[in-house]
């Protein structure tokens, strides 16, 4: 494939789209943490908590306005919408490299003086997670969409995993001069503040685990990418044997990682340094294989539609994977939101505001799992009607609707861990019934 005005304009489309959608998300969470900050801690050095959203709101704004201003002055014709596209391509990464250069710097600074303990679930690295999953899954869909590939310079290349491996080299490079920053902060910050040996250790030992988790994490997540684009780019078929075989793997993976962490949370183990480290790797981890899955179900659709046109099967793919992304933004958003009001919780004892948190926690983890449900449901229906399976699986939708049932009975009777064993088992027990439905389609 070669390069062409066509590819750099649809990328700076969806570059344009995921600086507003990531200018928006930040407004949300910023506000959030800022109003926390305010309520909460008696202390203005937490205002460096909120550093990274404050970048990207304004970085992002600064970004979308000079374009809206370039689109203004400039006459509308080919080439300056082809300047336009290129202006918002380079702009989406120097935003991107500005807000990990400074993540990088205050990560440091923020394990020296720690978080308040009402701030456990919105850590620093928390708008980071949101928008690599959030804005990651719409650009990874746009492009889709769009008959695109993120590898488009290489993919007729003969030595073409040569080059995808030189990439992840780059990769490594930066992650490394970002390790870099983050030492030669957290070296500035303990000269200064004359910190304990001890304690020095324990934050480099934080940060490298951190570092090397992200790493690798992208590099396979990259890796995976890579291998879809080629096998999706070169088959004929209707679907891919590497979309099949991949799609078990990460299954297999997501249920190893469930079951560990049911097991994990189980234990009762004190606080520290280690275990922090863990629990960064822990939640790295899942964010990767949850997105691994809807990567998956975004070739999956485009492997399928590519061959056999199916408005049904395209709709059940955008409600999963809409329902995945925003519930997983509204449970941030939740968490944010209880961490505001945990001290007037604690003082006062407020049982309506403890009532509307959990109520609304679980209206989205509720609404999430129907619309799950109903993609699924929809799929089996879609690929029934184009004969790729049997009618045989229609009792998997009753199968659903029962065991949707009685998760959202027990939401109303037990207590959120166990509920969530629940929906793992159920979650896992559906991903390996789909995977023998990808397995099938590909004979």
């Amino acid at each position: 494939m070669f390069y062409d005005e066509r590819i750099e304009k649809a990328r700076g489309r969806i570059a344009r789209n995921a600086i507003l959608l990531s200018v928006i998300l930040s407004a949300v969470l910023g506000a959030i943490r800022l109003a926390n900050i305010l309520e909460n801690t008696d202390q203005s050095k937490y205002l460096c908590l909120v550093i990274l959203e404050a970048v990207l709101v304004i970085g992002g704004s600064m970004c979308l306005l000079i374009g809206f201003i370039r689109s203004k002055i400039y006459p509308r014709d080919e080439r300056t919408v082809f300047e336009e596209s290129c202006f918002y391509n380079k702009a989406s990464s120097l935003l991107i490299k500005t807000v990990t250069v400074v993540f990088a710097f205050f990560l440091p600074v923020v394990l020296h003086m720690g978080l308040p303990s009402n701030f456990a679930d919105v850590g620093f690295d928390r708008i980071l997670l949101v928008l690599s999953f959030v804005v990651g899954i719409y650009v990874v869909y746009e492009f889709r969409r769009s008959d695109i590939y993120f590898n488009y310079s290489i993919m007729e290349n003969e030595h073409y995993y040569k080059s995808v491996f030189k990439n992840i080299g780059k990769l490594a490079a930066y992650i490394l001069c970002l390790f870099a920053v983050s030492a030669i902060s957290l070296a500035l910050f303990a000269a200064a503040r004359d910190a304990a040996q001890v304690m020095l250790a324990g934050q480099l030992l934080q940060i490298v685990v951190f570092y090397v988790t992200v790493l690798l994490e992208l590099s396979l997540l990259y890796l995976l990418c890579s291998f879809l684009e080629k096998t999706s780019y070169t088959s004929t078929r209707r679907l891919s044997k590497s979309t099949a075989v991949s799609l078990g793997i990460t299954v297999f993976l997501y249920a190893v990682y469930t079951f560990t962490a049911v097991f994990v949370d189980s234990l009762a183990i004190p606080p520290s340094q280690a275990v922090q480290a863990v629990s960064t790797v822990s939640s790295l981890m899942f964010y990767s294989i949850d997105f691994a899955l809807l990567i998956f179900l975004t070739y999956f659709s485009y492997e399928y539609l590519k061959v056999r046109h199916n408005k049904l099967l395209s709709a059940a793919c955008l409600t999963i994977l809409f329902s995945e992304t925003l519930a997983f933004f509204l449970g941030q958003v939740w968490s944010g939101l209880t961490s505001l009001l945990m001290r007037e919780m604690m003082e006062y004892g407020s049982y309506t505001v403890k009532s509307i948190l959990s109520t609304g926690r679980r209206t989205t983890q509720d609404l999430s799992s129907i619309a799950d449900m109903a993609g699924f449901s929809l799929m089996i229906i879609a690929l029934i009607r184009d004969r790729t399976i049997r009618k045989a699986n229609l009792a998997a939708i009753v199968i659903l609707a029962v065991l949707g049932g009685i998760e959202l009975f027990l939401r109303t009777q037990t207590g959120f861990p166990e509920v969530n064993i629940y929906h793992s088992l159920v979650e896992i027990a559906v991903l390996i019934y789909w995977c023998v439905l990808v397995v099938r389609m590909e004979r």
